[in-house]
């Protein structure tokens, strides 16, 4: 019985987690502008890097 309950309060211990002050900064520090399309990337994948690009502008200050 000691161990099942030593067990259970390290697993609730382990998945209790708190949330980032700042989300957008957390994501900021870990991208960086895309600059990887050229002549021949799908549309879709253009779609995608000019929102990664957006959010980057709007959230870190990124110039075009």
């Amino acid at each position: 019985m000691g161990k099942a309950l030593i067990f259970v309060l390290l697993l609730a211990g382990c998945a209790s987690t708190a949330a980032p002050d700042d989300p957008r900064r957390i994501w900021c520090d870990h991208n960086q502008p895309r600059r990887d399309a050229t002549e021949i990337t799908p549309r879709a994948e253009l779609d995608r890097i000019n929102t990664h690009n957006r959010l980057g502008t709007a959230w870190c200050g990124w110039k075009p």
